[in-house]
């Protein structure tokens, strides 16, 4: 099985298959998207980014035809909402008049998770639930692409939700490999993706966009880390009255020096450390496992 995780910058892939509740990791590729391929997470131009995958398959002369599609931008909608807990038809009728105009609506495909009920003031059941959508346009080009590539596209993960997973996973596998309340910081060559676990549980997330440039500036990009993730943990902390006690880094984490690392666990006065392997991901060192996470994770299944 492929999985290719889309940026705007990059497109990560991964061959691997889940055998016996274990990933497998045969081989991890990174390629730079070509100039005009992609925009906002959408393939611009179809044939440049048909040629990148085309390259990828060539080179490793991967022979798997079921493709996995992992969308991987601060512009994808991962929403959190609170519904009446309704049948799956009525949430999506509830949710589409919330987000779209109706004809946005009929341009967009919208999916949800529940990620659990309870009783309202009044005494009404009531869903919270995590919204995402994605254009029909983008559904349609990523199809085509794995079709011209002899591909069977199977299934299109957003990295927010494939993050999850895999943490989800991670913390039900092995309760003493995490903290019990941590943010989880995903660094990406443009930008930062936050998340507050809970008990294996994702609470919050955030995206935030890093203006730093090849010449990375470590004091400004400490500062702007600090300032992200302490405000991240003030809200969380004033909202559910629960400590971060620990802060884990994934993503492209061999871009984050020791220094910084150390700079910022000072900043914060708080743990930090990668985020380690999970024992049922196989065939990946840690910083290939760090800057693949989102992809791995999408080879996992609610």
């Amino acid at each position: 099985m492929l999985c290719v995780n889309i940026g705007d910058d990059k497109i990560k892939i991964i061959d691997g298959k889940t055998s016996g509740g274990k990933i497998v990791v045969n081989k991890c590729y990174e390629v730079e998207t070509k100039v005009g391929s992609m925009e906002s997470g959408n393939i611009k131009d179809l044939m440049a980014f048909s040629q990148v995958l085309q390259e990828c398959i060539n080179a490793g002369a991967i022979k798997t035809t079921d493709l996995i599609y992992v969308l991987d931008n601060p512009r994808v909608i991962f929403r959190e909402m609170v519904v009446p807990d309704v049948s799956q038809d009525k949430v999506k009728l509830i949710v589409g008049n919330e987000i779209f105009s109706d004809s946005k609506m009929a341009n967009n495909t919208l999916d949800y998770i529940v990620e659990g009920t309870f009783k309202n003031e009044e005494g009404k059941k009531r869903a919270r639930i995590t919204v995402t959508y994605v254009s029909n346009d983008a559904i349609d080009s990523l199809h085509t692409a794995a079709t011209e590539l002899a591909m069977r596209p199977t299934v299109l993960d957003v990295a927010p939700n494939s993050i999850s997973k895999l943490i989800e996973k991670f913390y039900k596998s092995n309760r003493n490999a995490l903290e019990d309340t941590f943010v989880l910081l995903d660094y990406k060559d443009s930008f930062i993706s936050l998340y507050v676990f809970d008990h294996g549980q994702r609470k919050f997330s955030k995206n935030s966009t890093l203006y730093v440039g090849n010449t990375t500036d470590t004091n400004y990009l400490l500062g702007e880390l600090t300032s992200n993730i302490n405000s991240v943990i003030r809200f969380y902390e004033s909202r559910s009255g629960v400590n971060v006690t620990a802060i884990y880094i994934t993503g492209n984490v061999e871009a984050l020096s020791d220094d910084l690392l150390q700079g910022l666990a000072e900043s914060m006065n708080m743990m930090i450390s990668h985020l380690p392997i999970p024992s049922f991901v196989k065939g990946v060192d840690i910083y290939d496992f760090n800057k693949n996470s989102g992809a791995i994770g999408a080879f996992l299944r609610r």
